[in-house]
């Protein structure tokens, strides 16, 4: 018969296991749901405001933003065209993400209401994006950014 505090024992070993498996095998320093989703979030409102100089310490270096469009453009063009008006975000919100964790990195998807007014031509619409989020020895980067259209109302 197993004393009392040997099944205590037991049941304590028990716990810290399951307790273990429930976490995953996360290890330090890796992204979280909550990390993810807010530097999306966070993305959208900078992208919203034309905010380049938040944008500009929030993109990786490598950073690629490939449009509803077809169009793909380096970070400093993405940021070129925020600055000089060519692309103007009037509404640029996040609906619905959801992050896949990949350790120090994560793929966020989810739909994109946007409000642009590029080169003088209005984009209303609903895009379904994806977006690549890491952490680097700069902090939680955004190193990629699909759209994927939707809905237009042109």
């Amino acid at each position: 018969m197993i004393s009392r505090m040997r099944r205590a024992v037991i049941l304590c070993l028990l716990l810290t296991f399951a307790a273990g498996l429930a976490r995953g095998n996360a290890a330090e320093g890796d992204l979280t749901q909550t990390e993810a989703v807010k530097t999306a979030r966070k993305w959208a409102s900078l992208v919203g405001a034309s905010d380049t100089a938040g944008l500009d310490a929030l993109l990786n270096e490598r950073y690629t933003h490939t449009h509803g469009s077809g169009l793909v453009e380096t970070r400093k063009l993405f940021l070129e065209a925020l600055r000089s008006g060519a692309r103007d975000y009037v509404r640029c919100k996040v609906v619905d993400p959801q992050a896949n964790l990949l350790g120090k990195a994560a793929v966020v998807s989810g739909t994109l209401e946007i409000k642009v007014l590029s080169r003088g031509k209005k984009i209303e619409g609903t895009n379904r994006f994806m977006m690549v989020v890491v952490r680097t020895d700069k902090g939680i980067e955004v190193a990629a950014y699909q759209a994927t259209p939707l809905q237009r109302k042109n």
